[in-house]
């Protein structure tokens, strides 16, 4: 088969993050901390004209949506996490969902560090504005300018799969939801890959082995593994190049080990709710003093990659392609490549271990669920062709049919069915050109930046784990971390008012908080834990755990 010749020749591995690229999550999470700070457009958009008749539409979810293939959708949004097979492109994948739906797509898509200011610009001239776009600027801003359109209405009377799968997951719903109660959005729905996927710290098995060491769980005992790692030369090359550990997302992938602390400083950067339900802010505790103590000795020793500000997954890849990683953070689903580098790198016995959290006497173990969801996906007030949008949108959302296609790709090629169940193919699970499995099925369209679902039960929820396949290995991984996994950032979408008095504090917050952390970390500043605190008050952050209660209170209904 040609296209599947294509992909045995893609050997370039690009090391992206699963469903959205984590650094763009990242920048979510903080986006949500600081409350979804205002910005972007300026100018409302002009009133949408009428909706024009649909030629030859068909009712519900009946397809072809559009019979005769005339209608051609305008899509804006980030391109393939998978960089050498562009959405642009005509990928299998979406010709498949073109002759199926009779919908034509007319991508404009780019790296998701260029799309947000492109597109703001587009949406305040107003001309060529997309008829489905991932939005780029805040959910309130883009209501309050009548930029986008309310959704309920059109979903109650033409897309059946949305208001069932809505129906199903409340919590994912609402968690949609804006201020008002209203949808506005679509996001990407990941509660299946939270448990079969985690995200969580990996370390190298064979060094413990090597050197005779367990798996670290305390502090201490990531300390004296970490140490071994620099100081036992455990690639056995005879010289001194061992990384011990080297994250990315700067301080705060090494704020990661406050979880052996109780803390949640990575997905919900540091506000959550107590077991009585009142939010602190984690950063203000003696938890988090202690870790800081911690990782400013670390890295004082050498045991913390002293570029680790500026590390990236590329870099990440390289180090572990040299044989010099020790132990990192990423999903589960990466040992496999991990694996198969450290064995071109090192030795046929090399490999990787999602370790069980660190833990501390006195607290619980934890790893946090990335999502429930992420994105917000909406169709233009401007549009001529709403109903055929949201037509679209629930046949690639929410149908069971349209959700295979996102998340198993080409029948024969990336799955086939057995038993009356989809099963992926060798050439996703272990393919031949060196391509992790979700790279695999991004190079033909699948696992897309659009709005999908890998949802926890029903019909939309196969994915995740059939892409542990027969590997007892990552599944083993996977159970015995899935009971310490615990919801991140519970909390409902700010009112306007809420977002008016975070929008004056928190960039006051986050930069003297990124400045100061990464100096006490590094020793550039001298950890004063009381000056820290007080100036960390005196700049509002009592105000915003005040902000933080409300919202989780709306979300559990108090």
């Amino acid at each position: 088969m040609k296209m599947k010749a294509l992909l045995l020749h893609q050997h370039e591995t690009i090391w992206r993050i699963r469903g959205m690229s984590r650094a763009l999550l990242m920048r979510g999470s903080l986006l949500l901390a600081a409350i979804s700070l205002a910005g972007g457009c300026t100018a409302a958009a002009p009133a949408a004209p009428a909706e024009p008749e649909a030629p030859e539409r068909a009712g519900g979810t009946d397809l072809p949506i559009v019979a005769d293939g005339s209608v051609t959708l305008h899509y804006a949004g980030w391109d393939n996490w998978y960089a050498p097979a562009s959405l642009s492109q005509q990928l299998p994948v979406w010709q498949e969902v073109e002759k199926r739906t009779g919908v034509k797509i007319r991508w404009e898509v780019s790296h998701f560090s260029q799309y947000s200011a492109a597109m703001q610009t587009k949406l305040v001239t107003g001309k060529d504005v997309p008829d489905i776009f991932a939005l780029p600027v805040d959910l309130r801003k883009a209501i309050e300018e009548e930029l986008i359109e309310p959704l309920d209405d059109l979903i109650d009377r033409y897309a059946p799969n949305i208001k069932q799968f809505l129906a199903d997951n409340p919590m994912e719903a609402q968690k949609m939801r804006a201020y008002d109660g209203k949808l506005y959005a679509l996001s990407s729905v990941t509660t299946g890959g939270e448990y079969w996927d985690p995200f969580g710290f990996l370390i190298r098995k064979d060094w413990l082995d090597k050197l005779g060491l367990e798996e670290p769980r305390t502090l201490d005992e990531w300390y004296a593994v970490l140490k071994a790692f620099k100081e036992r030369d455990p690639n056995g090359n005879g010289k001194p190049d061992e990384i011990p550990f080297m994250p990315h997302y700067g301080y705060r992938g090494l704020a990661m080990f406050g979880n052996a602390l109780g803390l949640h400083l990575f997905y919900s950067v540091g506000y959550y709710p107590d077991e009585s339900g009142r939010v602190r802010a984690e950063w203000l505790t003696p938890e988090a003093e202690k870790l800081v103590v911690w990782l400013n000795k670390l890295y004082g020793e050498g045991l913390i990659d002293p570029g680790f500000l500026h590390r990236t997954e590329e870099s990440i890849i390289a180090g572990v392609s040299r044989d010099q990683v020790g132990a990192s953070m990423h999903f589960l689903s990466r040992l496999g490549q991990l694996d198969s580098l450290s064995r071109k790198a090192a030795s046929p016995d090399a490999g990787w271990l999602l370790a069980l959290p660190p833990l501390e006497p006195g607290y619980k173990p934890l790893y946090e669920k990335y999502g429930p969801v992420s994105g917000s996906f909406v169709i233009s007030r401007k549009s001529p062709h709403k109903e055929i949008a949201i037509r679209w949108l629930d046949y690639i959302y929410a149908s069971e049919e349209g959700n295979r296609l996102m998340t198993f790709g080409i029948e024969g090629v990336t799955y086939n069915m057995v038993n009356g169940q989809p099963e992926y193919t060798e050439f996703v699970l272990n393919n031949p050109g060196g391509l992790d499995s979700a790279n695999v099925l991004r190079s033909i369209g699948a696992y897309p930046p659009t709005p999908w679902v890998r949802a926890a039960k029903g019909p939309l929820s196969r994915s995740p784990a059939a892409l542990l396949g027969n590997n007892s290995k990552a599944f083993g991984m996977a159970q015995r971390v899935r009971s310490m996994m615990v919801d991140n950032q519970p909390f409902a979408e700010p009112t306007p008012q809420e977002l008016t008095v975070a929008s004056g504090l928190m960039p006051g917050i986050l930069g003297y908080m990124d400045k100061t952390i990464t100096g006490f970390i590094t020793g550039d500043v001298p950890i004063d834990w009381e000056t820290f605190t007080r100036t960390l008050k005196e700049l509002g952050i009592e105000r915003i755990v005040e902000i933080k209660q409300q919202q989780y209170e709306r979300l559990v209904g108090k």
